[in-house]
């Protein structure tokens, strides 16, 4: 942690902003070791490996459950079936892993069914999102549910400034980026719906995979618009999302509940209504391509030519054509299984 995070951080206890910053050890970067003490209420929040604990003393039960079971899983897991936590150790025997986030180095681990599929699935669309962005390298953006922090550091490579939020274990990962490159993003323990920051702080909230974990959206994007500076964007990636008529008990869905994660079964219109109770008038939803999707996710499984695979690349190697057909398919994407979107939601400009 930097010191400059105190301008911004505000305490969970007495909404105030006023702190003591006791630096216990430092390196050349931050605070390594160390506390902030709110002058007003005097609670104490702790710094360690450069990581402000920023959770509140009593968590959500579902919070709490999420938490406990993502930092007991064995998440990586070899080719011999051998699983292995995220703690300081494996994070250093599996390094090269880390730092190949999101596309991943074509190992079993990256392939479906891998630890690291869902990174390496979603790789394509993520660099996407970032282009579709036009960052500047001006902007402060916090991502919340950062997981490995993999996301914050591309963003901070473009010269962002960032913050990475996370209820896990997980933001240790963070030290191999800035080893690599020196690319820096602070680290913050915390909840996403009681987040610990200023209002309007933030140009941008980022999330990949993980606010379809709140069971109250409107509390939640509230609080997003809260954060955020006039003219802030939330920019949701990769949220699960079910059809209209879908079935919303599913077995894939039932199996991650049962293994211990939050998970809630959103429509595109529940998404679009959530963000608008929570006080954004400009919320639009923008689909990727499905031809595209499709592509993807048959290059990731090494799949054999076929006439599907031809036509889809012919489809993609005609503009036109390829721009109708995905906008037709926004319909039954909607109605039967969304696939490829993105959620932007726009705070009023001052």
């Amino acid at each position: 942690m930097k010191e400059s995070l105190s301008a911004i951080y505000r305490c969970l206890q007495c909404a105030q902003s006023r702190w003591e910053i006791v630096a216990v050890e430092k390196d050349s970067r931050e605070i390594r070791r160390g506390e902030l003490r709110c002058r007003n209420c005097r609670r104490v929040y702790p710094v360690r490996d450069g990581i402000l604990n920023a959770l509140p003393e009593q968590l959500p039960e579902e919070v709490r459950h999420e938490k406990e079971h993502a930092e007991s899983l064995g998440y990586v897991v070899t080719e011999t079936g051998e699983k292995h936590a995220i703690n300081r150790e494996n994070i250093r025997r599996f390094k090269h892993l880390f730092l190949s986030l999101p596309e991943g180095d074509g190992s079993h681990y990256f392939l479906p069914g891998g630890s690291f599929d869902n990174q390496a699935g979603n790789a394509e669309r993520f660099y996407k999102t970032l282009d579709l962005l036009r960052l500047s390298g001006r902007e402060r953006v916090l991502e919340v549910g950062a997981s490995f922090g993999w996301s914050s550091w591309r963003f901070a490579q473009r010269g962002c400034e960032v913050v990475a939020l996370d209820v896990t274990n997980y933001l240790q990962t963070a030290d191999l980026y800035f080893e690599k490159d020196g690319s820096y993003f602070e680290r913050v323990t915390a909840d996403m719906s009681d987040l610990p920051f200023e209002d309007s702080s933030f140009d941008i909230i980022f999330s990949h995979s993980v606010i379809h974990h709140c069971k109250d959206l409107k509390k939640l994007f509230r609080e997003f618009l809260r954060v955020l500076k006039p003219g802030g964007r939330v920019v949701a990636l990769h949220e699960c999302a079910f059809g209209v008529f879908e079935d919303k008990a599913g077995a894939a869905l039932q199996e991650a509940i049962h293994e211990g994660f939050n998970e809630n079964a959103y429509t595109i219109p529940e998404w679009k209504r959530g963000a608008k109770e929570g006080g954004f008038k400009n919320v639009r939803i923008h689909y990727f391509s499905f031809v595209d999707g499709y592509l993807n996710r048959k290059r990731i499984r090494k799949a054999k030519p076929t006439l599907k695979l031809s036509l889809a690349r012919w489809v993609q190697s005609r503009p036109l054509l390829h721009r109708c057909l995905n906008a037709l398919s926004i319909g039954p994407r909607i109605l039967l299984r969304p696939k490829d979107w993105i959620l932007i939601a726009s705070k009023d400009p001052a």
